[in-house]
């Protein structure tokens, strides 16, 4: 195999990690990076909203002279086509991969690489897919543009969210693949804690190496229809997937209460003109299941969460490495922290455990939290870093990147090192502005009010400040 397929696709994941995007995600074994799958969150504000949407890329001998094969893995078993240029058996129509002939000047070339590729997607899960059906792109009727959004929005909940996390967590669900469900939900007999990868590699934000050493780059082997296999507790963004849901969590059940109130349960999917045979999408609208079946699956990660906690006093007697290992960390952080002037205070292990750290944050002076104190739990899995740690604000904290459940949405350059978590965490508070990006916005009315009128950021002022101001309360 040539040295330049290696070193080009080596190179742009090098490059991919060092440019974090919270919508993109890689999984990758460094002993064949012929073989990529990645992860794309749908755009807020699209009718894709934050569903998790998964593709295959496998790169012939002769990238980048010829672009990768991707195929579309999150489609129902092959039975839902997303969009139209996504279709239900996997095929991806994008002109820079010659799956459709496009405009002069719109076809592949080595100039392009995974990220254009992945954006090129992106792109794609736009507020108006309809229009991206040839003939249709100049389509203004809403009574056609609408219907066909509402069905993406009923799907990417159901299939990218429900489905998954589902699969994931062991959670029996019947399926009719016509977007009808059985509301009654049992769940299995599996791990309460499974590993979130593969063959031992990590899961990780936007192309992150999984393992150490030099990647390899070896001859793809044919190319599997893999869209029509189920998720499993093993799958490589399995961890990734559960971290995301806590996060968003809210988000989805507010998508489900707004369109359950436009539209009848049992109503059937509009069906476009551009939709025949089996690339289509078809079922009936089911919110009602929905709502309980995303409760159910909350109620199962924290259930997760929870067993962590009561296994981790055994781990710590048989895993002596890993528990020997987040050990030493915390002694590291804390007296870094001591000899510190950085806004964290009484970092301390809960009965002198090492899966089970608290801290605490101080508010910046002269900012919305001034005064303020707030508490931090952390909890550590045994597979640690390849099971990212759960983390909870356990004192009430209103922010835009903090659920109302207190949840922070958060990334961090080193997944392995624990301070690197507390740092992002604290930034949260620390830093004067929150991002703009809208994937980053888990408190929707927190949200609204920043980034709306002077009136509303003023509202978002009033109740930050109160925040800081009894969060006091909650200190013995």
């Amino acid at each position: 195999m040539s040295n330049t397929v290696t070193l080009r696709l080596t190179k742009e994941l090098s490059e991919f990690a060092k440019n974090p995007d919270h919508q993109l995600y890689l999984h990758y074994d460094d002993s064949n990076i012929m073989n990529i799958k990645a992860m794309i969150t749908g755009p807020p504000d699209t009718p894709y909203c934050l569903g998790q949407f998964e593709f295959s890329l496998q790169f012939p001998r002769d990238y980048p002279t010829n672009p990768p094969k991707v195929l579309a893995l999150t489609t129902n078993h092959g039975r839902s086509r997303f969009n139209p240029n996504i279709y239900a058996g996997g095929k991806v129509c994008l002109s820079i991969l010659g799956t459709w002939r496009g405009n002069a000047g719109e076809q592949w070339s080595s100039a392009h690489g995974i990220i254009s590729i992945l954006l090129s997607i992106q792109s794609l899960m736009s507020d108006t897919p309809y229009r991206n059906e040839p003939g249709h792109d100049l389509e203004k009727d809403n009574a056609k543009l609408e219907p066909y959004n509402q069905k993406i929005r009923h799907e990417t909940i159901r299939i990218s969210i429900c489905d998954r996390l589902e699969g994931y967590l062991g959670i029996g669900q019947a399926l009719n693949f016509n977007g009808s469900t059985d509301s009654t939900i049992t769940t299995a007999s599996t791990p309460s804690s499974p590993l979130g990868a593969v063959n031992n590699t990590l899961a990780t934000p936007v192309g992150t190496p999984n393992s150490g050493g030099t990647p390899v780059a070896t001859t793809p082997s044919v190319f599997d229809s893999i869209y029509a296999s189920a998720v499993t507790p093993d799958d490589e963004f399995c961890d990734l997937s559960k971290r995301l849901f806590l996060a968003y969590y809210d988000i989805y059940q507010n998508t489900v209460r707004t369109e359950s109130e436009q539209i009848k349960d049992g109503t059937t999917f509009y069906k476009a003109p551009f939709e025949f045979g089996g690339n289509k999408m078809d079922g009936t609208f089911n919110y009602a299941s929905l709502a309980k079946r995303l409760e159910a699956i909350k109620t199962a990660i924290d259930k997760e969460t929870n067993d962590w906690v009561t296994e981790s006093s055994s781990w710590i007697s048989h895993l002596n490495s890993i528990s020997g290992n987040l050990k030493r960390q915390f002694e590291q952080v804390r007296e870094y922290y001591n000899e510190s002037n950085t806004g964290v205070v009484d970092i301390e292990l809960t009965d002198g455990n090492p899966f089970l750290w608290n801290f605490t944050l101080f508010g910046k002076p002269m900012s919305n939290y001034d005064g303020g104190m707030f508490k931090v739990k952390i909890v550590f899995h045994k597979d640690f870093p390849e099971v990212q740690p759960r983390v909870k604000f356990s004192t009430p904290m209103y922010h835009v990147h903090v659920t109302q459940d207190g949840v922070p949405f958060y990334t961090v350059e080193k997944m392995d090192d624990a301070r690197s978590h507390i740092e992002a965490i604290s930034r949260l508070i620390v830093e004067d502005e929150p991002s703009t990006n809208p994937s980053t916005h888990v408190n929707l009315q927190a949200a609204k009010l920043h980034f709306g009128t002077k009136e509303q950021r003023r509202e978002y002022n009033r109740n930050a400040r109160r925040c800081a101001s009894r969060s006091t309360d909650y200190f013995d």
